[in-house]
């Protein structure tokens, strides 16, 4: 018998697509920013504080984007977001001020952005996947690669020919006529919902524990308030914050400091865009030797790399080669590129149950906080000091912090798995 086609890899395919509109949409917002400080004559903080609102309320929405996956699944939850980012691309196109960009790019989108991003995508994955977790995270995470890699330059290209309101309008009349219908259609919460299992498993299996999960703690229908005053919660809680501020103060200002330093504005567009390719590769490389090695020691190696390339941006300069300039964006985004398979299956793995959506969102909440802090405080040095070497300075702290999260995070785990094997032995005894 032929096996039936399993489902979930339409769920990875909308859930790579929507990652590419949700990635897309923040990265070319390094591109817009300086063609809104060109036109309005802003400063660097201000032009920012636009990406701040936008992250700050992203953050806030998240446990409401966790409830509403859990309440009401992704058909709903998903092609809302959608039309949500169009609307709130479209209305930015039109605007005149700060106020109005904050309410169209920094609210509207931000909400739709949050409903199309990491909560629910992990969320939804989590239930289609649980052997194969960290790889599909990863997989479904290439889409904030090639998000970047094709956004970022087009938006540039178009520009550079027809102005930045229509760029704005042309992106959300794509979002509207092609995210929004397939959402709708073909989203589903869980294998059960088409008569499979996860995996795409004849049977539902009695272990899908992966290699690196032999000793984690047995699964548990994990609520919202154990969680909370869980320690594994607040370590990635910090974890979080560190990695959200890092990845939008370089998200948001790589661009305006290659420009700073003389280089061409599409050239810098393109670093930018090279950085997304990379990462559409790394993800799932990351995602593959973490199901097999272990998530520890996996992202440990990834920040060293991060660590390295951020390096290179810091020590670039207007007379750096080209070669130089590369080399540091490739070695910065397949170390960064760890980040979303590590932290999504860690979640999943350690906090299981039927609240893993709300949760997530709760988690989610101190990430959009550092992407808020992140951008604005990247504009804020610059106008300070000149350059962007302070700003990117903080960022090395930051990844540190968030590698050690991940490390304490599964240590607590370990321990929890050797003193319940032990008590096991103790009560069998």
């Amino acid at each position: 018998m032929t096996p039936k086609f399993f489902y979930g890899y339409v769920i990875l395919a909308l859930c790579f697509i929507n990652m590419v509109v949700m990635r897309g949409v923040n990265g070319s917002f390094s591109v817009y920013y300086l063609a809104l400080l060109e036109n309005f004559g802003w400063s660097h903080s201000e032009g920012a504080s636009i990406a701040s609102v936008n992250f700050l309320v992203y953050a806030l929405a998240a446990p409401f984007v966790g409830f509403a996956f859990d309440r009401f699944g992704p058909r709903v939850l998903m092609p809302l977001g959608g039309a949500l980012v169009g609307i709130g691309l479209l209305l930015s196109g039109f605007g005149n001020s700060l106020w109005q960009l904050y309410f169209s790019f920094g609210l509207i989108t931000a909400v739709g952005q949050g409903a199309l991003g990491f909560v629910g995508h992990n969320a939804l994955i989590s239930f289609w996947f649980v052997r194969r977790r960290a790889t599909a995270i990863g997989i479904a995470s290439m889409g904030q690669g090639m998000g970047a890699l094709i956004m970022i330059p087009l938006t540039e290209l178009l520009i550079s020919r027809i102005g930045w309101r229509l760029t704005f309008m042309t992106t959300a009349g794509l979002i509207l006529l092609a995210v929004v219908p397939a959402n709708a259609l073909l989203q589903r919460r869980a294998p059960q919902d088409v008569g499979q299992f996860p995996d795409g498993d004849s049977t539902a299996a009695s272990d899908h524990s992966a290699p690196h999960t032999k000793k984690a703690v047995a699964q548990r229908d994990w609520m919202l308030r154990a969680a909370v005053l869980s320690f594994p919660f607040w370590c990635i809680t910090v974890g979080h914050l560190a990695l959200g501020t890092a990845l939008f103060m370089i998200n948001t200002h790589l661009v305006a400091h290659l420009v700073s330093l003389g280089f061409d504005k599409l050239l810098a567009a393109f670093v930018a865009g090279l950085i997304g390719f990379v990462r559409i590769g790394g993800t799932v490389i990351w995602g593959l030797v973490s199901d097999k090695l272990g998530r520890d020691h996996t992202y440990a190696v990834a920040i060293l790399v991060t660590l390295t390339g951020l390096g290179g941006f810091i020590a670039i300069s207007g007379a750096s080669p080209m070669w130089f300039v590369y080399l540091a964006a490739v070695l910065y985004s397949i170390g960064h590129s760890a980040g979303n398979p590590t932290y999504g299956a860690v979640i999943a793995d350690i906090f299981s149950g039927r609240k893993v959506g709300l949760i997530f969102g709760f988690l989610e909440i101190s990430f959009g906080l550092g992407s808020a802090f992140g951008a604005w405080m990247g504009g804020y040095l610059f106008d300070l000091t000149g350059t962007y070497s302070w700003p990117f300075s903080l960022c090395l702290l930051c990844f540190a912090i968030s590698g050690l999260a991940i490390h304490v995070c599964l240590k607590w785990q370990t321990q929890q798995a050797s003193e319940r094997a032990a008590s096991g032995a103790a009560v069998a005894g």
